[in-house]
């Protein structure tokens, strides 16, 4: 939002963001009940409730249980009322997800990228956009769009730093995209919205933190601490793949050696099989691939290291190694309740999770490792997405009742 607030104005929206929140919690709740569990006065939380009613995000639902006196109203949340926009962008192609307030998908549209190019990109995801929005003009829509991006991305300015993956560098993308398409839009790495897409929708609802682990072509690490996404000051935090494995590995495009993308990206992966490949001459990966070892990649090997094929377990098990001295780390730092995979290739290989089970017992200290579970990621491809739309849904009650409130869609 532009327009500067008054003080008690911003007590106003902070107290509507708080009850919000905690309707969106309960899902059916009382005025006094939000009251004791705010510690806001019954007046001000009437007067907040009815502001809610009237845009329609709590609907009243029949009365409850008596103290003695009148039975109080009961207030249900419509986690249907108003819908929201993530978008994330991988393979050079974007998916844009509608979802509910509880950030449920409701409908997608996907397109891909012509080219590598920023402004390419940005005229695609405008297109997605205006697809999905043509095909909801009936639902009401939050009048913004989270992104999920490659990249390391400045989260304040929605600059993409640099992507090295597609090329990318000092990129305005929230500044293209509102040009475009007329939306605020928020801007995160897509591995930081992947983390807040399995907290919300996956594997790690309710939980309060966790670490998402997305491998793909790079490495990184989307990090929820109480519940909140942590960026750090320059939104860089979570830059696992740049963590220092091999001291005189192999050299990394951001200038280190040994970064731990170099060790376990999908292209690492596939990269170490072809070269396995080409030495043995031999078993089901080659003879599938020792004609165009160029084809195989990284879903491949998980795929074959599922079925028992000896030389994708043996690569995928020097991966569970390096990982797991990374992961033992942010066990020792961050003291998580979950950790958990996600990417392209393997999220969804419980063989390669089983291995980092193991070896991260040997990394861990014992009693931080004794609280955290390590799991696969429940939304795949979709995490991302899905994850952006969160950080839409983070402002809801900012965007329904702030000077953009008027341009939600109908």
């Amino acid at each position: 939002m532009t327009s500067r607030i008054g003080q008690p104005e911003l007590l106003k929206e902070i107290n509507r963001a708080h009850v919000f929140e905690i309707l969106r919690r309960e899902r059916i709740v009382s005025r006094p009940g939000l009251a004791e569990l705010t510690g806001l006065s019954r007046a001000t939380v009437s007067l907040l409730v009815d502001s809610l009613l009237q845009v329609g995000i709590v609907q009243e639902a029949g009365f409850g249980a008596s103290s003695g006196g009148r039975p109080p109203v009961l207030l249900e949340f419509k986690p249907d009322a108003v819908h929201a926009l993530g978008a994330r962008m991988r393979d050079y192609q974007w998916s844009v997800f509608l979802t509910d307030l509880d950030a449920r998908p409701l409908d997608r549209e996907s397109i891909e990228i012509p080219g590598s190019g920023a402004e390419a990109a940005a005229d695609a995801l405008a297109r997605a956009v205006d697809a999905l929005l043509q095909r909801n003009q009936s639902q009401r829509i939050l009048p913004a769009l989270g992104v999920g991006s490659p990249g390391l991305v400045d989260m304040r300015t929605g600059v993409i730093q640099s992507a090295t993956d597609v090329g990318w560098f000092e990129v305005p993308l929230k500044q293209m995209l509102e040009s475009r398409i007329g939306l605020e839009v928020y801007v995160a790495n897509r591995s930081k919205v992947g983390a807040l897409g399995e907290r919300w929708r996956g594997a790690g609802t309710g939980t309060e933190d966790l670490i998402y682990i997305s491998i793909g072509t790079g490495v990184a690490a989307g990090i929820i601490h109480r519940g909140e996404l942590y960026i750090g000051s320059n939104s860089s935090a979570g830059e696992l793949g740049h963590v220092t494995i091999e001291p005189h590995g192999p050299l990394c495009p951001c200038g280190n050696r040994g970064c731990l993308q170099q060790l376990v990206s999908d292209p690492a992966i596939a990269g170490r099989t072809r070269e396995r490949l080409r030495r043995t001459q031999q078993g089901p990966l080659f003879e599938r691939y020792g004609a165009q070892p160029e084809a195989l990649g990284a879903a491949a090997v998980f795929a074959a290291a599922e079925e028992g094929d000896e030389l994708a377990v043996e690569v995928l098990d020097e991966a569970a190694e390096h990982l797991a001295v990374a992961i033992g780390n942010l066990i020792n730092l961050f003291n998580p309740e979950m950790i958990v995979l996600g990417g392209q290739a393997g999220a969804g290989s419980e063989l390669f999770a089983e291995m980092l089970r193991t070896k991260v017992r040997k990394r861990a200290m014992a009693y931080a490792l004794s609280a955290v579970t390590i799991t696969t990621g429940r939304l795949g491809p979709d995490a991302a997405a899905v994850g952006a739309a969160v950080l839409v849904l983070q402002h809801a009650p900012e965007l329904l009742f702030g000077e953009q409130a008027n341009a939600i869609a109908q």
